[in-house]
C-alpha cells in the first residue's frame, strides 16, 4: 500500500506530459513562461516538484525553468534507462516547447545527468549545484555512498531500503524530510523555512511514488563509472559548492572545477539545499552574464 502524501502544503501541480516511443516524460514549468529556456535535473531522490524553490528567482530574472521527472520518478513512466540516454530524452523535450537554446542545471545527484547533455546543439551552458561527482572525483556523506554501494551492487536489497524511507518520512513531520539535504532550514525570496521544509517533504515522496525503482537505478548510477569523461564536457560550467554541504563534499566541487575543461567555482557559505537556495539567481544565470 503506497502511504499517503501529506496533507500539509501541497505542493503538487498537475504534470505535462510528453510522449516519447510510447512512454510517458512528466514535466513542468515555473518563472516566466516566455522567458529564456532552462532544464533543471533534480537530485536523487528529487522529482520536479523541487523546481518550485526556483519559481520566484526564476519569474524575476525571465528564465522559463523546465523541471522534468526523469524515467521512473515521480509521474515518469519506468524505463531501464542510464545517464547517457538522458540527453535523448532531454532534446525530445527542448524541441517540444521550442527551446533552440537553453541552460541547465543540475542539483545534487542531477549533476551528470545535466553535464551529459553537454553533447546538445541546444545546450549553451552547464550550472552544478551542490552536485556530486563521479567516483574517485570529491566525496558524498557516509549514508549515500552506503546507499550507492547497495543499490549498485545489490539493488534488491536496496529497494526495501527505500520504501522504509518513504514509509517514515510521510509519517512524519516535514522536518525530518528537510533533514536529508539541510543542517539548517533555509529561507527563499519568496517561501519561508515552514514552506520549502514542506516542499522538500512532497519532492522526496514523489520521487518514489510509483514505486524505489527508479531511485535504485540512480543510486547505482551515480556510484558507478559516468558515461563520459569530465574533460570531454564541451560547454562553459560553472559549478557552485556549498563550504557546509555534508551531502556532497565542499572538496567535490574543486575536484569538478579542476577537471572541466571551462569551468569556474563559486563557494557558498551554506550546507546542501541552502546553496541551491541562496545562490539561486546566480544558478539561473549560468556561468556567463547573459
Amino acid at each position: 500500500m503506497v502511504p499517503a502524501e501529506p496533507t500539509a502544503g501541497d505542493w503538487s501541480t498537475d504534470p505535462k506530459y510528453l510522449s516519447i516511443d510510447g512512454r510517458r516524460l512528466a514535466y513542468d514549468t515555473y518563472g516566466d513562461p516566455t522567458g529564456r529556456p532552462v532544464l533543471f535535473c533534480h537530485g536523487t531522490p528529487g522529482s520536479r516538484l523541487l523546481g518550485r524553490l526556483l519559481d520566484a528567482p526564476a519569474a524575476e530574472r525571465g528564465v522559463c525553468l523546465i523541471t522534468p521527472d526523469r524515467p521512473g520518478i515521480g509521474d515518469s513512466d519506468d524505463a531501464d534507462r542510464g545517464i547517457a540516454d538522458w540527453p535523448d530524452d532531454a532534446a525530445a523535450l527542448l524541441a517540444r516547447l521550442d527551446a533552440d537554446a537553453a541552460g541547465v542545471v543540475g542539483f545534487s545527484g542531477g549533476a551528470p545527468f545535466a553535464l551529459a547533455c553537454h553533447r546538445l546543439d541546444a545546450v549553451e551552458s552547464v550550472t552544478l549545484v551542490s552536485g556530486s561527482g563521479p567516483p574517485g572525483v570529491g566525496d558524498r556523506g557516509r549514508a549515500q555512498r552506503a546507499m550507492g554501494a547497495l543499490a549498485r551492487h545489490v539493488p534488491r536489497l536496496c529497494a526495501p531500503l527505500v520504501r522504509l524511507q518513504r514509509w517514515a518520512l510521510s509519517r512524519q513531520g516535514p522536518d525530518a524530510a528537510l533533514g536529508l539535504v539541510a543542517d539548517t532550514p533555509p529561507e527563499t525570496e519568496a517561501l519561508t523555512t515552514d514552506e520549502v521544509a514542506e516542499l522538500v517533504q512532497a519532492d522526496v515522496l514523489a520521487a518514489t511514488s510509483r514505486g524505489p525503482g527508479g531511485v535504485v537505478r540512480e543510486l547505482g548510477l551515480l556510484a558507478g563509472p559516468w558515461p563520459f569523461e569530465l574533460d570531454a564536457v564541451s560547454v562553459p560550467v560553472a559549478v557552485l559548492q556549498g563550504r557546509r554541504d555534508t551531502n556532497v563534499a565542499p572538496a567535490t566541487g574543486e575536484a569538478l572545477a579542476d577537471r572541466l575543461p571551462d569551468a569556474t567555482l563559486e563557494r557558498v557559505d551554506s550546507d546542501h539545499l541552502g546553496t541551491l537556495c541562496l545562490a539561486a539567481g546566480r544558478a539561473l544565470r549560468g556561468p556567463t552574464p547573459v
